[in-house]
Parts: structure tokens; sequence; C-alpha cells
């Protein structure tokens, strides 16, 4: 069984990857993993032993799993965040490479001193959306299905991550997940901000400071490399120009 207290400490308090004062924010869904209870344990027991972060540093919380495969010189490329790292580097003006994606991964997304984050709306960490183990090993009643859980914790995790916006003022937030419920969500975490559809069919708006973005997940059938890369040169042209980013096409 899992330790129900420490389950909701996690809950309660973990956010994902990177440091708050990076310009480029990126907001999932949830976090993958999870598929086993001892997929689970082992990462409650290495967010606890690490001082129960609110955001961690993702290479060292994955060394601390002993999952290093996706750091370093020599990286293996992970599908959603290769494509993150597109329109990022792309934000940043610059030409992307293989070479390039593997390099900024391997050394420099999401970490505790970097430019960027990797956050999500929900913590739990399960491997599609059709697997739901926590019913079995969680006494927790919130807990019994994956409907009752979103809907017991979303309202305040979204206020979290709207009052952590507005507070360090990021250049850019990309939620990718276009599906409904999400997108009412990610609509919330932007509160009065009116989106338009940018030529690449991304939706986006800005509350002056900050350019939200609200684009598909980059695992979605059909999504390619320069869907994300158009975001990036949105996010680019925002930083200098506002207005020529928000424009319908």
């Amino acid at each position: 069984m899992l330790d129900d207290r420490l389950l909701e400490k996690y809950i309660q308090t973990f956010y994902g990857y990177g440091n708050y004062d990076g310009e480029f924010w990126f907001v999932g869904k949830e976090e993958g993993g999870g598929g086993t209870v001892d997929d689970v344990l082992q990462r409650l027991s290495t967010w606890s032993q690490r001082g129960y972060r609110e955001l961690e540093d993702v290479y060292e919380y994955h060394e601390g799993l002993g999952a290093t495969h996706l750091f370093g010189s020599r990286p293996v490329i992970q599908r959603t965040w290769a494509k993150l790292i597109r329109s990022l580097l792309k934000a940043k003006g610059q030409e992307v490479t293989i070479a390039q994606v593997k390099e900024y991964q391997g050394q420099h997304l999401a970490r505790k001193n970097g430019e960027s984050c990797l956050l999500e709306l929900l913590p739990l960490p399960s491997p599609s959306v059709g697997q739901w183990l926590y019913d079995t090993y969680s006494q927790l009643p919130q807990l019994r299905d994956r409907q009752g859980y979103r809907e017991f914790y979303v309202s305040q995790r979204a206020d979290h991550i709207r009052q952590r916006i507005l507070g360090h003022k990021p250049r850019a937030v990309v939620f990718y997940s276009s599906d409904g419920w999400y997108q009412y969500w990610w609509k919330v975490i932007a509160e009065g901000v009116s989106f338009s559809t940018h030529e690449s069919g991304a939706l986006l708006g800005s509350n002056g400071s900050t350019l939200f973005v609200i684009a598909k997940h980059p695992t979605t059938h059909g999504v390619t490399n320069e869907y994300f890369e158009a975001i990036g040169d949105s996010i680019a042209k925002h930083s200098v120009h506002p207005s020529m980013s928000l424009k319908d096409p």
C-alpha cells in the first residue's frame, strides 16, 4: 500500500520541474510513468528524501530514480520534451536541429537554476488515461477513480499555478493539450485572457506580460515538429511586438 499521508502531501505540494524565474513554462495534463505501484513508491520516496520540493531539478530527481538515460551528453530523446524544446529554441531565435534538441534536453531543460519549467496540472504519474492503480493501493476516497481525483484537486492546483504565473511573470506559458476539459482549465489559469487562433492552429492570448499558448499535446497523432516551431516563432515575435503574434491569420 502507498503511504496516504505522503501521497496527499505529494498531490498538494509537487508541481513539476525547473525554475519559476525562468522565461518559458510548459504546463501539461499529468506526469507520465507510474505504471506499477513500485514505480510510484520510488517516486514518492525520492521526492520525500529530497525535501518535499514544489519544483524539482528534472535531472537531479531522475538521477535519484536511477533514470539518467534522458540526460547527459548522449540523451535518449523524450518525445514530449523534444517538441517543447523545439518551441523554446525557436522562441530564442535559434535554428533547430536534432543535435540542439538533444543537447538542450540533456543539459538545460527544467533545471533548478535554468530558464524553463515543466509543470503538471495534476500530479500523480500515470502511463495512460485508461490506467488507474491508486484505487487499489490507496485508501484516500478521492482516489477511487480518475474522475473523482480530477474534480477533487484540479481547482486548487489551477489556482496555485495561476498565482505563480502572476507572481513570476514568465515570458510565455505553453499549455499542451487541446482537449476540451483541459482547455477549460487552461483558460481558468490564464484568467481574463482573450484567445485567438494562430495560423498554426494553436490558441494565443496575452495579459500584457505573459503570452499564453494552448497547443495540442506533442504526442498527438499528426502533430509535427513544425507545429511547435511555429509556436516558438510566435513567442519570439511577442517579446518584441506583442500584437504581432496575436493577430488572426
